[in-house]
């Protein structure tokens, strides 16, 4: 005598475990591989420019430059930074000429909280604003600092990486 239920059971089990399969990879492939959604991102890297010792600049997808300042330099924890962005003729045309550009910075390494400082039009493509970055247990942290017009993370076109380092007067 057979079973009917576990006989069921076991011509549909396989089908469970590959949908379950096929869900576990598209959940995982869309999380980790790169779609090509920031495709269309400049990305300065540190060892290309680094904020810790001049200005920055990089071009736009799109056309012109934008010129990051950090200061004081090197780039400190826990202290005011006064922060600066020049945007040429060619790139105001692109983002718009703005009244306002947010900077969102984030940890690349791991998470640091939400920073995302307002940056004021001063005239001439010059925006500029304040922030305080937080400290990192580590001794050194990789931040990405994401160009934002009117604070829109999808129409972000421009990315600065620059890294901090822990002095030994700071305290985690």
């Amino acid at each position: 005598m057979t079973d009917a239920p576990a006989m069921r059971f076991n011509r549909v089990a396989p089908w469970l475990v590959a949908i379950l399969l096929l869900a576990t990879a598209w959940v995982l492939a869309d999380r980790y591989l790169d779609t090509g959604g920031s495709g269309d991102v400049t990305i300065l890297q540190p060892g290309e420019c680094d904020l810790n010792v001049a200005p920055c600049t990089a071009t736009h997808p799109a056309g012109g430059t934008l010129t990051l300042e950090i200061a004081p330099r090197p780039v400190p924890m826990l202290q005011p930074l006064a922060l600066t962005l020049d945007l040429d003729a060619t790139a105001r045309t692109h983002l718009g000429d703005p009244e306002a550009l947010e900077l969102d910075l984030a940890g690349v390494e791991m998470y640091m909280g939400f920073q995302r400082p307002r940056l004021e039009h001063t005239g001439d493509g010059r925006y500029a604003g304040e922030t305080t970055l937080p400290i990192c247990t580590t001794e050194a942290m990789t931040w990405a600092a994401t160009v934002m017009p009117a604070g829109d993370p999808d129409a972000a076109r421009v990315q600065f990486r620059f890294v901090t380092r822990r002095s030994h007067s700071d305290t985690p």
